[in-house]
């Protein structure tokens, strides 16, 4: 797609809740996907008007663009503050909500939001102060918090709390996306479908797997849990299966680089892989998804 559709289609898109929060301008905000999560996608993202975000301990990218702590390795508030005086959005994950992490964000200027798996976490990050949820479906890739499917989760969470609600989990189409926005949710959240972006840290073969994949292809498991136990992770079946036999059980997923054979390795991936079937670079992937906007 040439850069004057690009720029067509996304500024046919109205500005909402959350694009007004944070800073974009179309209602999609990429998942900061640990590992190979680089600062070339997010600035990719942010560039085609949707909002970048990166992994703790990346560098920042262009605005609009966010960070997101991984609240089971105990970032502390001197981290957050940090990190929330460089971005724009600090967002947390798979913990409690907590009102110091969320005051900490707020006093260096930060927007802020928290991952949620259950309607009682959406309204206990509420009440800590966040800005925004994001309510993540099981059908997501990579770590799952909760226990419900997204159009069910996303009907409970829109009608328990006032503030934004981003939908998370198994999206990868504009008809997805659309579908999502009419039900009320103020934006979505992608992963997947960015993994095959060329901007993304992903080792090649990793993106020849996803782009190979159906939703029937991945599984969610505990199995990759060194240093990240309890905690279930939608994976690509074929890497469990190799794992098995090597015994890996890193959490790090197959990046560019790596000096081993990525195939045992957890190759994170959501629902919607079946409809990722060719690498495009971020900014048309972001096009696309809000073209039946």
């Amino acid at each position: 797609m040439g850069a004057a559709r690009l720029i067509g289609a996304i500024s046919n898109v109205s500005k909402g809740r959350f694009t007004s929060l944070v800073g974009c301008t179309v209602p999609v905000q990429l998942a900061a996907m640990g590992g190979i999560g680089t600062t070339e996608l997010a600035a990719a993202v942010a560039g085609a008007g949707g909002l970048g975000m990166v992994p703790a301990g990346t560098q920042p990218a262009a605005e609009p663009c966010g960070v997101n702590f991984l609240m089971p390795f105990s970032p502390s508030l001197d981290d957050i503050t940090a990190a929330a005086g460089q971005r724009q959005v600090v967002e947390f994950f798979y913990a409690d909500p907590r009102a110091d992490v969320v005051s900490a964000a707020h006093g260096a200027g930060a927007v802020a939001g928290w991952q949620v798996g259950s309607v009682a976490e959406a309204v206990a990050a509420e009440k800590a102060g966040c800005d925004y949820v994001v309510a993540q479906g099981t059908e997501a890739g990579g770590h799952v918090r909760g226990s419900q499917r997204l159009d069910d989760l996303l009907a409970q969470v829109l009608s328990s709390v006032r503030i934004p609600v981003v939908a998370a989990g198994g999206i990868a189409t504009a008809e997805r996306t659309a579908a999502l926005i009419r039900s009320g949710a103020d934006a979505v959240r992608v992963g997947t479908r960015f993994v095959a972006s060329p901007e993304s840290g992903a080792h090649p073969d990793y993106i020849r797997m996803v782009l190979a994949a159906t939703a029937d292809d991945t599984v969610l498991t505990e199995w990759f849990s060194d240093g990240w136990a309890n905690a279930p992770h939608r994976v690509l079946r074929s890497s469990v299966a190799a794992a098995h036999k090597t015994g890996w059980k890193g959490t790090v997923p197959p990046y560019r680089g790596v000096d081993r054979d990525p195939s045992d390795m957890a190759m994170y991936a959501g629902m919607g892989v079946g409809d990722v079937n060719r690498s495009q670079p971020a900014a048309e992937v972001v096009a696309d998804l809000v073209r039946l906007l």
